[in-house]
């Protein structure tokens, strides 16, 4: 765990040790009474510019801690903006029956209700869990074709949650498990992810999770340790893997499992988050979040949040970013200065004091380098226990002009709650030309507020809606909603989407540096052009295609009329072996007697894997070891064994050493440790390695103690 002044970065891969509790019983017992009587709302703002407007809905099962106590009533809920009334049929896991038969058109939305708690369709049974499932998951289809809205809500007692389906975009190959760290204990705390295949035999391996994660397989919490694991579904078979918290709280369970990739040969849909999940270590509290996210292809680089009712201890109110990519840069309200970089399946907790106020409603602008997964943790109260949980999408010019209708906006499976809107709108929208109605007619609009960073978007917060909410306007909009009753809550999002061009890039001419030329496979043409690499505009890189001089990751921005558009990453290596060596220190100036940090990443920027690839570190004298930890291979000091290293493959190794006392207690003392490797091939060096940090060694000055007319010299060794 990397802890920083600004935020929370954590690398999913290295092993953690257990969470520390805070809080007394007497706290712990006052919280948990509290939470029945605390407003939660939850506002998803997920603005998601790839559609969830489709003919076509998966919903994977989930796993809830115990029964009932995140979900027990739960409903679905179907609508459409279509003024003529089709049907949708709904199954079951492989049936070709369908389990119900609904009509639906724009003045005649329906709700499903389902059995309550783990009925095994939508919520499964421990003995469902980590096994694949014939009769789990549900699928909705207009045979029509129509397009329509699949949104779920389930509520108990004290808790409730909301998935809308992505519909055919939530289809692909490549995902990221996504959600927020689940803190503290109690006997409802889980983690689930569910997965449902729509073509036989297709295999999907889980993986990048922390090595002590551990998923339940029937009653036993722990049936599945692998540090990868492998599961081949036919269609519309699921499979639910849950990371178990109760009353055993480790590490890996709060956090390991977030940014681990699900990695399939088919299309599959998945959806994740915590049934329960809380947010302050050492506590019971908690409540209920999920969501469905779509395939790293379909995300992108700019997101904009809208906070909650949380306030800024950061517990409740917070965006999480998931990279996707190695060397993901996040910028924050227009700053040109990023807040962190992080790797692949890495997550970082941008703070709450990012957002613009601690007021309901305020908003923040983020930005990445590269494609991203986007999560909002967000507070009903200011309390630490009314945390909700969104997948955030990211804003687009080719969002609809049109959200046409959230049903029953005041009902959460059979409880009524108090609900409302969030929209995220075009600045070239005057306010004037947005219109919202609910049950009870036209609805007044608030000023909207502005977003520091982006002259592009502007947010509004509409509370205390009814009956079924419509939003119009002239331009692009995202529209979500949020209800409250007590402390259960729920939120949806709705819009339709026109799809954003395919932009999907390949290498032609040499398949490695030098001589690749990357272009877009389509041959689509486009206004204007700009190559990014690695994050970075290159200057003079503006036509449909670029001859890349270096390795590295490569985008494009194509501007079509107002719009732009980003491809997808690709990665270039060179056509000979170059192996990158970098080694960096926490702190260059340190105490005698104290401990310091080296940090080594190795990096294979060749077109082929590097094999027996082995990496030596022998400190200097002065220097002593304490311990290490590495993301991939084997290490016995001095020496860490990798093996093979793939084309674009990072790992890192962290090495803890102690400053010796020295004998010279007057001066300071400059230490170089270097770090060397071998492998089979011979390394050309096309990139420039840094593989020696110095680390100077300063004294403490001498305490000079007078005793009985003597004068004493005490030397500070620590």
């Amino acid at each position: 765990m990397k802890y920083h002044s600004i935020g929370i970065v954590r690398n999913k891969q290295l092993s953690k040790s257990p969470s520390t509790c805070y809080f007394d019983k007497v706290c712990y017992w006052l919280n948990h009474i509290m939470k029945q009587f605390t407003f939660l709302f939850i506002v998803l703002i997920s603005a998601f510019a790839h559609g969830q407007l489709s003919d076509l809905h998966y919903l994977p099962p989930l796993k809830q801690g115990s029964n009932n106590q995140a979900i027990q009533q739960q409903s679905i809920y179907l609508s459409t903006p279509e003024a003529t009334a089709f049907t949708v049929n709904a199954y079951r896991g492989i049936s070709t029956t369908p389990i119900a038969t609904f009509t639906i058109s724009n003045v005649s939305p329906q709700e499903y209700s389902l059995g309550n708690g783990d009925n095994n369709i939508t919520l499964v049974s421990n003995s469902n869990t980590g096994v694949v499932l014939t009769d789990g998951g549900l699928r909705f289809e207009a045979p029509s074709g129509n397009n329509f809205y699949v949104n779920y809500r389930g509520r108990s007692n004290s808790q409730a949650a909301s998935l809308t389906s992505k519909g055919r975009i939530a289809l692909g190959t490549n995902f990221k498990w996504g959600g927020v760290p689940n803190l503290g204990t109690h006997v409802s705390k889980s983690n689930t992810l569910g997965i449902m295949a729509t073509e036989d035999n297709t295999t999907i391996t889980l993986s990048g999770y922390d090595p002590n994660c551990e998923f339940r397989v029937g009653n036993d919490r722990a049936g599945i340790t692998d540090d990868s694991y492998t599961i081949v579904l036919d269609q519309n078979e699921s499979f639910v893997f849950e990371t178990y918290i109760g009353n055993s709280a480790t590490q890996a369970h709060e956090d390991g499992w977030i940014g681990a990739s699900i990695v399939a040969d088919k299309d599959i849909a998945i959806s994740n988050g915590s049934l329960n999940y809380g947010r302050q270590a050492g506590s019971s509290n908690r409540d209920a979040g999920i969501d469905q996210p779509v395939p790293e292809n379909r995300l992108g680089k700019e997101y904009v949040f809208v906070r909650g009712n949380g306030n800024s201890n950061g517990w409740t109110e917070f965006p999480l970013i998931i990279a996707t990519e190695n060397n993901t840069q996040i910028f924050v309200n227009g700053s040109v200065t990023p807040i962190t970089t992080i790797n692949e399946g890495d997550f970082f907790e941008i703070p709450s004091s990012n957002y613009s106020s601690n007021a309901v409603g305020s908003n923040m602008y983020v930005e990445t380098s590269k494609d991203v997964y986007a999560y909002q943790c967000m507070g009903g109260s200011t309390q630490a226990y009314t945390q909700g949980l969104n997948f955030v999408a990211p804003v687009s010019c080719l969002l609809p002009d049109t959200m046409d209708n959230i049903p029953n906006i005041t009902d959460a499976a059979g409880v009524t709650i108090t609900g409302g809107v969030t929209i995220i709108a075009a600045t070239t929208t005057p306010d004037s030309n947005i219109t919202v109605t609910d049950g009870s007619g036209t609805v007044t609009l608030p000023p909207s507020s502005t977003i520091a960073g982006t002259i592009d978007w502007k947010t509004f917060y509409l509370p205390s809606l009814t009956g079924n909410v419509s939003v119009q306007s002239t331009g692009p909009i995202a529209v979500g909603f949020f209800g409250f009753n007590g402390a259960r809550g729920v939120a949806g999002y709705y819009s339709g989407f026109d799809t954003v061009p395919s932009i999907d890039l390949q290498i032609t001419g040499n398949n490695c540096l030098p001589g690749a030329i990357l272009e877009i496979s389509s041959g689509e043409t486009f206004d204007a052009y700009q190559w990014y690499g690695d994050g970075v505009l290159i200057p003079g890189a503006t036509t449909a295609s670029y001859t890349a001089t270096m390795a590295g990751d490569y985008f494009l921005r194509v501007t079509r009329g107002p719009c732009t558009y980003d491809s997808n990453s690709i990665s270039v290596y060179y056509c000979d072996p170059d192996i990158i060596l970098n080694k960096t220190v926490d702190q260059n100036n340190v105490t005698d007697g104290s401990n310091v940090d080296f940090t080594i990443t190795v990096e294979n920027f060749w077109d082929e894997p590097v094999t027996n690839l082995n990496l030596t570190d022998i400190l200097p004298n002065g220097l002593e070891f304490v311990s290490a930890s590495i993301t991939a291979g084997t290490f016995t000091y001095p020496n860490w064994t990798l093996g093979t290293l793939n084309s674009g493959q990072l790992e890192t190794l962290t090495l803890t050493a102690k400053v010796l006392i020295s004998n010279i207690y007057m001066n300071s003392q400059t230490y170089t440790n270097t770090v060397t490797k071998t492998q089979d091939q011979t390394d050309l060096n096309i990139t420039t390695d840094n593989p020696s940090v110095n680390v100077t060694v300063n004294m403490l000055p001498p305490t000079t103690i007078i005793t009985n007319r003597r004068i004493t010299v005490r030397i500070n060794k620590n």
